[in-house]
């Protein structure tokens, strides 16, 4: 596999710090056995919720918005539609008016998770689908790489002519036949470079002697 690329996070690092602290207590607040599924369901309220409903977004965001009527909105759109552990924690971040953080927390709750159970999500990029089989195979053997257990989710990438590109957290390892066509075009044009300049330092004239 080529050479891993660290990308620059989704998040600042303001964000990501406070994403972090606050998936600490909601995994602190979740009982032993049920930290999986409130990890899972504030997975959902972004992608169900957060994602098809901007505007919500944006209003619980808002410091133009009273805390006291973001609380209200949240009882009475997720009151019984959610568990009772992830609603006071949704209502705590607003009233601290950190909800523009919830999506770095969503993140940060996952990644601890996984760290706890001994896990990491990986994401993989194909030109094609892959079948099941060949599926499990890339997950044992990213498990024997990694050391941990994988968390394999793939995704068709037209753009690619063949191999795959595999992300683990911010680190890309990139081994698609444009990546490795793209090299070699890079490595054709230095030496090509490198005979010019070889040709016209060959063919310079001398330097006279004043």
């Amino acid at each position: 596999m080529s050479k891993a690329v660290r990308q620059p996070t989704v998040f600042e690092s303001g964000q990501e710090h406070l994403g972090a602290v606050y998936a600490k207590a909601l995994l602190g607040a979740a009982a032993l056995a049920g930290r999986a599924a409130v990890v899972d369901e504030l997975d959902s309220f972004v992608d169900d919720v957060l994602d098809r409903l901007p505007s919500l977004e944006a209003t619980l965001g808002s410091p133009r918005v009273p805390a006291d009527a973001k609380l209200t909105l949240l009882d009475k759109g997720l009151s019984g539609r959610m568990s009772g552990t992830l609603l006071t924690f949704l209502k705590v971040v607003c009233r601290h008016g950190r909800f523009n953080c919830l999506r770095a927390v969503r993140q940060a709750a996952r990644q601890q998770w996984n760290e706890l159970e001994g896990r990491v999500d990986v994401q993989v990029r194909t030109p094609q689908p892959l079948n099941a089989d060949t599926c499990q195979l890339v997950t044992r053997r990213l498990e024997a790489l990694l050391g941990k257990r994988v968390n394999l989710s793939v995704r068709e990438d037209e753009s690619l002519i063949g191999g795959m590109v595999v992300r683990v957290g911010d680190m890309v390892y990139d081994a698609s036949v444009a990546n490795e066509l793209r090299r070699v075009r890079e490595s054709a044009v230095d030496l090509v470079i490198h005979a010019a300049r070889e040709s016209l330092e060959r063919f310079a004239p001398p330097e006279s002697n004043a």
